[in-house]
């Protein structure tokens, strides 16, 4: 069963490595600026947050990819080792989520939920990007691959500690999953829950006590993961929709955002004076900023096409690097979409669908009352952690991404369902 993963899998990482010779490097706005960050730390000599990028600079941004990209430049000059690596995580991301599958529901839907995940066309061009979503994604699975071992050990549990902070250092999502699990263990392993999450937080904290000793001891700051918190809810204070503001000044004079002398001040400082405004205001404003999570949380969930940019013909420019649909003159337009548009109208059905199958399956489930251990995690992770990304920051589209593969998983799980029943109803 093992085997038909793998072989599955491969195939996939065959397919990805043909798109990424095919339609080559994609480059995005965060792309380009891991790009200009890591080849700062080159100059300096030093990992990332190195002094230079820390003095003048907004926010520490994700550590992990910038490292990666610097690594990268520094032994071959070029980026294209880090997509190659993207492709075989986005393809071990697949197996991941097949033996995840198979561990809560089952060997059928473990195979239903990897095929449906390797025929999403959004999948297909992210590794395409230099983006931190792939690793965080990929290494947050393996941790609760891990946790859900059958014969899973203490040393397993040390080690998805390790992994689960390694994601948080690529992309800061961790701190949902810990609480899943945290969970997980109290209402389903109590027994277990003092020594299994004792032994995955001391993996988390020696990770921690490592990256952050090793930046204090060349900067003066002990800094382990990203933080862009304070940064993006200083805006939250001034904005006037959920949406984020793309192509607009992101220090309007008057506003929260603005720092006189910012550019002479240090990361750190900007996110200490961006938090004490940020609070003060919220103080004030609690009931404005709880109406806007349903708008944001929608506005992350409207779409799912962010990876299709990947086949646009030209895509030279990060900033036009998008692909939009007229849904509202769909039909008449019609004749006038490109071959990326039909993909992504493709895209689109197949993304509603997969989140009328959640919605299904996941209702389906619970009302039957028998079945809390299996749907837990996917459930909670999926619902609990969107509410979570939405009540820190704005709903970007692309943030849901940590999320998606559970969506995948409880969709597998409820055609597995109805496959059975069919198959009880044929028999003699």
């Amino acid at each position: 069963m093992q085997g038909s993963y793998c072989k599955i899998t491969t195939a996939y990482l065959i397919f990805l490595l043909a798109v990424l010779c095919l339609w080559g490097y994609t480059p995005s706005n965060d792309g380009d600026g891991y790009i200009e960050l890591a080849r700062e730390c080159l100059a300096a000599g030093q990992p990332y947050p190195c002094t230079a990028s820390i003095h003048g600079k907004p926010f520490i941004w994700n550590i992990g990819q910038i490292n990666l990209i610097a690594l990268s430049l520094g032994l071959f000059r070029s980026v294209l080792p880090v997509l190659v690596l993207m492709c075989a995580m986005k393809a071990l991301t697949a197996l991941l989520i097949a033996r995840i599958t198979e561990r809560l529901f089952g060997y059928k839907a473990g195979m239903i939920a990897v095929c449906l995940y390797m025929a999403y066309p959004n999948n297909w061009g992210q590794s395409t990007t230099l983006l931190s979503e792939i690793p965080a994604v990929t290494l947050l699975l393996a941790a609760i691959h891990l946790l859900l071992l059958r014969n899973s050990r203490g040393a397993h549990a040390v080690l998805a500690g390790i992994l689960l902070a390694s994601a948080n250092w690529f992309r800061s999502v961790s701190l949902v999953f810990l609480v899943a699990i945290f969970l997980y263990y109290l209402f389903f392993q109590r027994k277990r829950l003092v020594c299994r999450y004792s032994l995955l937080l001391s993996g988390y904290a020696a990770f921690v006590l490592l990256v952050g000793t090793g930046c204090w001891l060349r900067t003066g700051y002990f800094i382990y993961q990203g933080d862009t918190l304070w940064f993006n809810m200083a805006e939250a204070t001034y904005e006037t929709s959920v949406a984020p503001h793309y192509n607009s000044e992101m220090y309007p004079k008057g506003t929260a955002r603005y720092i006189p002398g910012r550019e002479h001040m240090t990361a750190m400082e900007c996110a200490a004076i961006w938090r004490e405004r940020s609070l003060a205001w919220l103080k004030e404003h609690k009931a404005d900023y709880l109406r806007k999570i349903p708008g944001r949380l929608v506005y992350m969930y409207m779409n799912d096409m962010d990876n299709l940019s990947a086949f646009l013909p030209d895509k030279s420019r990060p900033e036009n690097n998008f692909v939009t649909l007229p849904y509202r003159h769909i039909f008449s337009e019609m004749g006038q979409l490109s071959a990326v548009q039909w993909l992504g109208i493709v895209n689109l059905v197949f993304y509603l669908l997969l989140l009328i199958g959640f919605l299904l399956s996941s209702v389906s489930m619970i009302r039957k009352r028998e079945n809390w251990g299996q749907i837990f995690l996917p459930v909670f992770l999926t619902v609990g952690g969107s509410l979570a990304i939405v009540l820190a920051v704005h709903g970007e589209t692309r943030f849901k991404a940590p999320f998606m593969p559970f969506i995948f998983m409880m969709v597998a799980a409820g055609l597995q369902q109805i496959i059975q029943k069919k198959q009880l109803c044929q028999e003699p």
